[in-house]
């Protein structure tokens, strides 16, 4: 028997199962608590012989596979980004959710270094096909969450870089990092995330702490994804000084283009009530 314990599995977005065929997949029994194997490596998600066991619960992987995992997913998405298109703004933008919502999912796991290879089809494709990559962050989604902000703010981001004309590597990093820039709210309470009402102080110093958090996230991932650590811990600092964490008067680029665009995303798109 294998012990449960929540924090060393991770729970699958069932709308990329298509993609793990090559992933063994498991499951909790409701009853004994123990954690059986659902489906072997090599077999398909809608193999006839998986009828037999009769789950609809939640499926799992061993955090070993994550990495394996996200980039079975972003293949996926990405060699199916054309046909994607072809369906519209609506279709992109609902693989991308399912997409970077895995791969933000217990980010300290690893996985992040599968998105850098999946931003630069994104630009490549913006750059052919502008009018739907420009058009995602007007996208509206009833459960609007970190993910959506975040590619709302990516895609802007990189509408951005286009329209200022900036290198392919630059708005690839500069969309990447705004991809990232609200990682550490992973790892705030969701009760402060959601909270329909002003926070109080101490929440929102919690809160204020997703910019270090999100920091120390991507510094222990792959150096790959390390571009995007000064966007992520500067977004909501000021000019003045009178920003957070630092209250830091030198700002770089991308974090005084993410601190607009954010803002301006939360305004149009969001009822948070802190900022």
């Amino acid at each position: 028997m294998i012990s449960f314990k929540k924090e060393k599995w991770i729970t699958v977005r069932k709308s990329n199962l298509k993609y793990y065929t090559d992933i063994d997949l498991y499951y909790k029994n409701k009853t004994s608590g123990e954690v059986l194997l659902y489906k072997s490596a090599g077999m398909h998600i809608a193999d006839e012989r998986l009828k037999d066991k009769g789950y609809s619960g939640d499926l799992y992987i061993r955090p070993e596979d994550k990495s394996k995992c996200l980039s079975k997913v972003h293949t996926g998405f990405s060699s199916n980004l054309e046909e994607s298109m072809e369906e519209g703004v609506a279709r992109v933008k609902e693989e991308l959710i399912n997409i970077i919502d895995e791969t933000l999912h217990e980010p300290r796991s690893g996985g992040l270094e599968v998105i850098p290879d999946t931003m630069e089809i994104i630009v490549d494709s913006y750059s052919r096909q502008p009018d739907v990559i420009k058009n995602l962050a007007k996208i509206s989604h009833s459960d609007y969450s970190t993910t959506i902000h975040s590619l709302n703010v990516m895609a802007l981001t990189v509408g951005y870089c286009f329209y200022t004309k900036k290198p392919f590597d630059t708005t690839v990093n500069y969309g990447l990092t705004a991809l990232f820039h609200d990682i550490g709210k992973t790892e705030i309470p969701n009760e402060i995330l959601s909270a329909p009402r002003p926070l109080t102080d101490y929440e929102f110093t919690t809160m204020k702490n997703h910019t270090l958090l999100g920091a120390e996230i991507l510094q222990a991932n792959g150096k790959d994804v390390h571009c995007a650590i000064p966007g992520a811990l500067e977004h909501h600092e000021k000019l003045d000084g009178r920003g957070y964490p630092k209250g830091q008067k030198t700002i770089s680029e991308i974090g005084q283009i993410l601190a607009i665009i954010d803002s301006y995303v939360s305004i149009t798109n969001d009822e948070r009530l802190y900022s």
